[in-house]
């Protein structure tokens, strides 16, 4: 038993290849056709001797045999990471996979919606909010389409030729609501839709406004590559309230957090580990800082390896957003370290915003202490961000450039 590679860049076929080895229960790695030559070569480093490559990538060099274990049919290793070459395969089970469907269709029958998940794919196959619409329709008996998720202005939006009968769940990254939501004809796109799932990165107010006061079944999602997308949600009610947004766990997910205020996740839909012999263990350490109330609801602070070390100091970067926001003069931030030679990273706040408001940002930020204070802003019109929602730290460096 040989694996795939896929790298197909048309994300109809790389979906349609990566679906078709796992039905034929081979082992399938899903490449993406758009690393750098850094992050290529190491996907290339660890990808196995002998492993078919569908698309246009580099050959496979990695360690290990063509003759792969039995209890390696139809695993599916989903990238993750990808920054500066760094780049890792969360390993996936079909089990896993399903668990991640099932307890998605169980949370969403509790709220009387039908069992039947009709799903659509507009972001890369690579990701995990990208593949799992497919393996969700596939799961419930539901339809599955792949559209262009650029939503480029002046062209017509896609059409979404799927049942009336069942759910229709669309995945969603903020950069594309906000398009959409820019758009004349955006809103009722959206509506044909009865649940769209909000991740990736976090949510500006501004769209947060947005759904409250159109009343948009927009679900707030916490996930990951390693949870098989989605293992919470916050439900449009408490967005359209005005409440805190908490997320309520999937049937047979549970959170906790340790010591340190990371969040641990215990769940059936976790990977079984992170390619080629790393396990995840349950609960896992998600990385993430929050806290997790009695009902057993979570809040996401942040990751934690999200802190900036500047001088030797060391900057929480929620802090100094939170700072910023509550200015009023602002629409979003997202504050980072950018590598700098005399002090290792400078604090950088990125701003959708005026650039008038700078001396007004620079005032507020002085109640925190010297070395939380920005020392450089750029003002941009929406914070750039990569295919998969996350901020996009070369594009926000060019900008400083």
């Amino acid at each position: 038993m040989s694996a795939i590679a896929v790298f197909h860049a048309d994300h109809a076929e790389h979906l349609r290849e990566a679906l078709q080895a796992h039905d034929a229960g081979l082992p399938v790695f899903l490449g993406n056709p758009k690393w750098a030559e850094p992050e290529m070569a190491e996907a290339a480093r660890q990808i196995p001797r002998g492993t078919i490559v569908k698309g246009i990538a580099a050959e496979p060099r990695g360690l290990g045999t063509c003759d792969w274990p039995k209890n390696w049919r139809s695993r599916m290793m989903i990238p993750t990471g990808g920054t500066g070459g760094k780049v890792k395969f969360v390993i996936h089970s079909p089990e896993t996979l399903r668990s991640a469907a099932i307890g998605l269709r169980d949370a969403l029958v509790a709220r009387r919606l039908s069992p039947v998940l009709h799903g659509v794919t507009c972001t890369p196959p690579w990701h995990v909010s990208g593949f799992m619409p497919a393996i969700r329709a596939r799961v419930t008996g539901g339809q599955h389409v792949v559209i262009d998720g650029r939503f480029i202005e002046k062209t017509a939006l896609p059409s979404v030729a799927l049942p009336a009968a069942g759910t229709k769940v669309i995945s969603l990254v903020p950069a594309q609501l906000a398009r959409l939501l820019a758009r004349t004809d955006g809103e009722a796109w959206l509506r044909m839709f009865d649940v769209i799932l909000l991740g990736g990165s976090s949510v500006p107010p501004a769209i947060i406004a947005e759904v409250r006061s159109r009343r948009l079944p927009v679900f707030l999602t916490y996930g990951s590559t390693e949870t098989a997308a989605a293992c919470a949600l916050c439900p449009p009610e408490t967005i359209w309230s005005g409440e805190a947004s908490r997320g309520t766990p999937l049937p047979g997910v549970s959170f906790a957090t340790d010591h340190q205020g990371i969040i641990r996740i215990a769940s059936p839909s976790l990977g079984v580990g992170v390619w080629p012999d790393a396990p995840i263990v349950s609960p896992w350490a998600s990385g993430d800082r929050g806290d997790v109330a009695g009902d057993g609801t979570v809040k996401v602070a942040g990751r934690a390896d999200r802190v900036i070390i500047t001088g030797g100091e060391k900057v929480d970067p929620a802090r100094v957003e939170k700072t910023l926001l509550a200015t009023g003069l602002i629409d979003d931030v997202t504050v980072l370290g950018m590598v700098d030679a005399a002090w290792g990273e400078v604090v950088t706040a990125c701003v959708v915003g005026r650039e008038t408001t700078e001396s007004a940002l620079r005032q507020a930020c002085e109640a925190l202490e010297p070395a939380a204070r920005p020392r450089r802003y750029v003002f941009v019109d929406t914070i750039p961000t990569n295919a998969s929602g996350k901020t996009d730290r070369e594009a926000i460096a060019r900008k400083l450039a």
